[in-house]
């Protein structure tokens, strides 16, 4: 910050353009050129130009001080009209005039070397422009405040100093109105609650009562003021004024104490009688003054009771509830236990209403939703070996639809043996698991009488235990889970039963992920997905080979108590951790794998089929592998090379698929594009290194079987996508014998002109001469001697 007539030291212009880059630069610098404005900004600091930023503590403390003063103006002035006997340049008054138009007149120069922030939030620094925008408007605002139009008009008038001479009913009197220009000081004190209003330092209710406190005090202080303005104008006449009669032995501090008091009881409709206005003025300004007191008072005391309403409609609703829910618990004859725990979850559930995600991002736009889940859930998503793996936009989708929900001690999360449609990641707090048989789990009843999560020692401890108890001759294990763990991941996905059963043993805070929700997602993201179902699959591989490991140390060791601990390990673990359960889950997760590849598959290969290139796009960019094939082995580079789609071939290959691939048949996509007549998809497969990749008895049958039907275009595409054109089949016989002995001297120019050698020999010796002499096709005969004449030329 720089202060006018002090220059910044190095430290402190160094501090302030760190402040400016780290701040400014992203969110309010936002001009295309914001590094030269940095540079610019740094050289004006550095040069000891007066520029002074607002958001400086030195800064908002001067300007808090012309917030007081302003106040103070608004008091002083309209005492000093009323109140005050005279005025000289020498007096207390006089004295406190100048000391007011020093502040503001200092402030009126800060104000022109004041940065602004413009109505594109853009910071502006230069003096120029500062000064430019100022003068447009409040300058001249500041400008009345300042300017002493009272003393201008006393020295018009010839009365600077004579002015306790004058009499009462001097109209001259009435100069002393100018003063009130001064309080359009009062400005600052608007903008003063403006911005409080909005703080979080200062409470609502603070602020509601110190916002209409002072306005009272100001508008009885004015009244006040005006009424004895009014008395001295008849010379507080006894008979013709409200004070005249009690006011020739007070002093001046004893007047505005009774007409303050007059003004007070008035306002507050307690001291009717006490003083009346007598004259016609007084009434018309009492009646006024009355009128206003209506709105004034309406205004202050509906925005205070608003705010107890307000209280008290939370308690409100919150007692009825539980009115309600006592109701319903006698109805249906819930035991003391069961309402105990109802109670619970309703406290807490009111007691974090206010703070839920819901509630408080709602009025933020999507993208600072987004970054606010990631501050607040991600490390603990990413932490899990479910989401190793995944991409960004995968865990922004998965936040995006996850709903936050806060249960009490001794909630049931999931029942065993039951199908969940929701997927359960424990955030805060911990839960109890339990393979027990029995309906009920044994929890101490004092974890009830915690209602929020802010009262929980224990919310984040983490409990590592393994409890073997009997309660009535069935045995029970039970674990403990702590924050930043899937709770329930394997029944979720693979639609399986539970196998355990999941109470709270704190108040817990978990993300919950319905199934609905997750299949749009991995719908949206398949890549990832299918990472997901992977590291689940992985996560019990290592379970498995955990438990081999252990057994196999333990015995090899030979320590006999040691291997009885490690069966008694094995035996006490859930369904899910024996090695029967094991082999189970990796077939249930496998099996659902392939189900998902298969779905996703075949709406890949769907989108090919349409020419939807951007589905292909979306899923390719989600990590779905573009080489993927359905039942028969076809890729969807296959079945947009047979549909003739230019545009998914080209952003196939984009994405690196596999154009050398084949089916269950042997078909590759380029004999896709060959098979169906689509010269463009051929040329974009053989610019990408693409091959009909057939086996040579394939090539043959497909050579000689177009040579056969006469199909000259598919000879000719066939010859494009470089097919073995000396491919001969079981007979030994290629496509040129085929040509020959059909007559067809079309075809067999292609094949010549391809690469053929017609002096390949099939099973009995024949060439392709001896097939033309044996059909005696003339035209092919003259054109092998023809192709001989230019051998033997060339020879």
């Amino acid at each position: 910050m720089k202060i006018p007539g002090r220059r910044p030291h190095k430290g402190q212009t160094n501090a302030l353009v760190i402040y400016l880059e780290k701040n400014m630069g992203g969110a309010r610098l936002t001009t295309e050129n914001t590094e030269r404005d940095i540079l610019r900004m740094r050289e004006e600091i550095s040069s000891g130009l007066p520029v002074i930023f607002p958001w400086t503590t030195g800064y908002k403390s001067w300007w808090v001080f012309t917030v007081f003063a302003a106040a103070f103006t608004a008091f002083l002035e309209t005492f000093q009209i009323a109140f005050s006997s005279g005025w000289s340049p020498t007096s207390g008054s006089a004295i406190l005039d100048y000391i007011m138009i020093s502040v503001f007149s200092i402030d009126m120069i800060v104000n022109f070397n004041l940065a602004y922030y413009d109505n594109r939030s853009k910071l502006v620094y230069d003096r120029r422009d500062i000064a430019r925008n100022y003068m447009k408007f409040w300058f001249w605002i500041d400008l009345v405040g300042v300017f002493p139009f009272y003393i201008v008009a006393l020295a018009i008038a010839g009365k600077v100093g004579a002015e306790s001479t004058m009499s009462y009913q001097d109209p001259l009197n009435l100069l002393r109105l100018f003063k009130l220009a001064r309080l359009v000081r009062l400005h600052r004190v608007l903008t003063f609650f403006s911005i409080i209003k909005y703080s979080r330092k200062i409470s609502f209710v603070a602020y509601t009562l110190m916002r209409n406190f002072s306005a009272a005090v100001f508008w009885c202080h004015l009244w006040a003021c005006i009424m004895f303005f009014i008395a001295r104008q008849y010379n507080f006449d006894p008979d013709n004024t409200w004070i005249g009669s009690v006011n020739s032995d007070m002093s001046g501090f004893e007047r505005y104490i009774l007409s303050l008091y007059w003004s007070v009881v008035t306002f507050s409709t307690t001291g009717y009688g006490d003083w009346s206005p007598v004259n016609s003025i007084e009434q018309i300004f009492c009646i006024i003054y009355l009128m206003l007191n209506v709105v004034i008072m309406a205004w202050v005391i509906g925005s205070i009771t608003l705010l107890i309403v307000k209280n008290d409609q939370q308690t409100s609703l919150y007692r009825d509830t539980l009115h309600m829910l006592y109701k319903y618990s006698t109805l249906h004859g819930f035991d003391d236990k069961l309402v105990k725990r109802l109670k619970t979850q309703l406290r807490l559930g009111f007691k974090n209403r206010d703070i839920a995600d819901e509630q408080v991002l709602r009025f933020f736009p999507a993208a600072v939703r987004r970054k606010i889940l990631r501050r607040l859930y991600m490390p603990s998503l990413l932490s899990t070996n479910l989401m190793k793996g995944t991409r960004q936009q995968f865990v922004d989708s998965f936040l995006s639809h996850c709903s936050v929900e806060i249960f009490s001690p001794g909630e049931e999360l999931l029942h065993r043996g039951s199908i969940s449609s929701d997927l359960y990641l424990l955030m805060e707090g911990t839960v109890e698991v339990s393979q027990s048989t029995e309906d009920e789990l044994l929890i101490k009843d004092e974890l009830l009488d915690t209602a929020s999560i802010s009262q929980m020692p224990s919310l984040n401890d983490e409990i590592s235990e393994t409890d073997y108890s009997s309660s009535g001759g069935v045995a029970r294990n039970r674990k403990f889970r702590k924050s930043g763990e899937f709770l329930n991941e394997l029944c979720f996905f693979t639609e399986s039963p539970e196998s355990d059963t999941i109470r709270t043993r704190t108040a817990c805070k978990v993300l919950v992920m319905s199934r609905s929700h997750y299949k749009d997602i991995a719908a949206d993201h398949p890549g990832s997905a299918g990472v997901v179902l992977r590291n689940l699959l992985s996560k019990f591989g290592d379970l498995r080979k955990g438990l081999d490991q252990m057994k196999s140390l333990a015995r090899n060791v030979g320590m006999g108590r040691l291997v009885s601990w490690a069966d008694d390990i094995e035996d006490a673990q859930d369904e899910v951790h024996n090695e029967k359960s094991v082999a189970v889950i990796r077939e249930l997760i496998e099996m659902h794998i392939s189900k998902q590849k298969d779905e996703h598959t075949t709406w890949f290969c769907f989108a090919a089929s349409r020419g939807d290139t951007a589905t292909i796009s979306t899923m390719c960019d989600q990590g779905f592998d573009p080489n993927s094939s359905d039942y028969d082995k076809r890729t969807a580079l296959m079945i947009a090379s047979m549909k003739g789609n230019e545009g998914v071939v080209v952003k196939l290959l984009g994405y690196h698929a596999n154009p050398n691939l084949t089916d269950v048949h042997g078909n590759s996509a380029l004999f896709e594009a060959v098979k169906n007549n689509h010269e463009d998809v051929i040329e974009i497969l053989l610019e990408h290194g693409a091959e009909l990749s057939m086996s040579g008895s394939l090539a043959a049958t497909t050579l000689c079987q177009a040579v056969d039907d006469g199909d000259i275009l598919m000879l000719k595409r066939l010859v494009m996508a470089k097919i073995q054109v000396n491919a001969s089949d079981y007979d030994k016989r290629t496509a040129a014998h085929i040509a020959a002995s059909e007559g067809n001297v079309t075809a067999l120019k292609l094949l010549v002109e391809a690469g053929a050698d017609l002096s390949q020999e099939d099973r009995w010796g024949n060439t392709v001469r001896s097939e033309a002499e044996k059909a005696k096709s003339a035209q092919v005969l003259a054109y092998l001697d023809s192709l001989n004449a230019e051998l033997g030329k060339s020879s």
